[in-house]
């Protein structure tokens, strides 16, 4: 399967100035016609697909980049530390997985904030009750904001 960089950047829903962007920064990797047009095969598309869910999750594009590992068969002996790399990844992963576990626990604080505010609205004659529920929530909330543990969206 060949697609044009019209037809991946249709798929993906990342443009085609996007596109070349990442072919320049070494992300993607660009095959080319005779006629000097790109196209892409089922692994680029993999490829994106790739970068897009771990963009979504938080990684920059250096971060990206660094996640990928080299063609082992590309690889001279003790040409490239494949431990420290290794290790690297892996440290970079669980940071960032991390990071994503907290931001759940703040999105459930928030939830639950919201869920009281929708029961106020819901049952206004409950207004003192719920009103405390709601200022316990806000004062979670900004605290975690202030220690700086509350990670913003």
């Amino acid at each position: 399967m060949e697609l044009s960089i019209s037809q991946i950047s249709e798929t993906t829903g990342l443009s085609a100035d996007t596109l070349r962007y990442y072919e320049k920064e070494g992300i993607l990797k660009a095959k080319r016609k005779e006629n000097g047009y790109r196209y892409y095969d089922e692994k680029d598309l993999t490829d994106l697909k790739y970068l897009i869910v771990m963009k979504y999750a938080g990684f920059t594009l250096a971060e990206i980049k660094s996640l990928e590992m080299p063609d082992p068969g590309s690889i001279s002996p003790g040409t490239y530390p494949i431990e420290d790399c290794t290790a690297a990844v892996k440290n970079l992963i669980n940071t960032k997985i991390a990071e994503l576990k907290r931001a759940i626990k703040n999105y459930q604080k928030i939830t639950k904030l919201l869920e009281a505010s929708l029961s106020i609205i819901e049952c206004p004659g409950a207004i003192p009750e719920k009103s405390n529920t709601m200022d316990e929530y806000i004062g979670q909330i900004f605290s975690d904001i202030q220690k700086g543990e509350f990670l913003k969206p």
